[in-house]
């Protein structure tokens, strides 16, 4: 998929996921993730952040522990590609404190 496609797909789901269509996000999100893994690597900073958009259409369809599971190893690949103090990396630390409490 071309990197524009990639990012229509990614702010539909993201304008489903505000109208609180989880379930139809969710699938978005997958559909992005798995093209981006493919044609901008595992570890982009784009691929990142659809995986946590992702964490949070699962999470708010009542599925804590897929989100957590998400979030964490969103979390380590942040950690290791952006650092520890990324405002990425900050933000999936306090999502999944927030995922740990729910």
């Amino acid at each position: 998929a071309h990197p524009s496609t990639l990012t229509s797909i990614y702010n539909l789901a993201l304008a489903v996921r505000g109208q609180g269509r989880y379930g139809e996000a969710e699938q978005l999100f997958r559909q992005c993730l798995e093209a981006e893994k493919s044609v901008l690597g595992e570890t982009h900073p784009d691929t990142l952040a659809t995986m946590n958009n992702l964490a949070l259409a699962v999470r708010e369809q009542g599925r804590y522990g897929e989100a957590e599971e998400l979030l964490r190893q969103c979390l380590e690949a942040e950690k290791s590609v952006l650092g520890e103090t990324h405002p990425s990396t900050l933000v999936t630390i306090n999502l999944l404190a927030a995922a740990v409490r729910e």
